[in-house]
């Protein structure tokens, strides 16, 4: 079973953060959210992006990306699971640093 799990925050990451990837409310995986290139002219020109690739120990594969813009910060996560009740364990939360 293949699923996607999005999510946005309209604050940039000024400063960087988290995307923090959570499996049966345990800390799975921590991605590394980039700060924008603040010094572009437009939306298209302030995003930066980071992604990860990983398994756990299950075999399930994931495939992170985050964009980072002047506007705020996107994420995906493909997800790639043996077992359909995976989708029902898996949660994201975003931890911005502050500046």
């Amino acid at each position: 079973m293949n699923f996607v799990i999005h999510g946005q925050s309209s604050m940039p990451s000024i400063a960087g953060g988290y995307l923090v990837i959570k499996l049966n409310n345990q800390v799975f995986h921590i991605t590394s959210v980039p700060s924008p290139f603040l010094l572009g002219e437009g939306y298209r020109d302030s995003i930066v992006e980071n992604d990860d690739d990983l398994e756990d120990d299950d075999g399930n594969h994931y495939l992170v990306n985050v964009w980072s813009s002047n506007v705020g910060v996107d994420w995906e996560i493909k997800i790639d699971a043996a077992d359909d009740a995976l989708k029902n364990r898996v949660s994201v939360e975003y931890q911005p640093n502050e500046f």
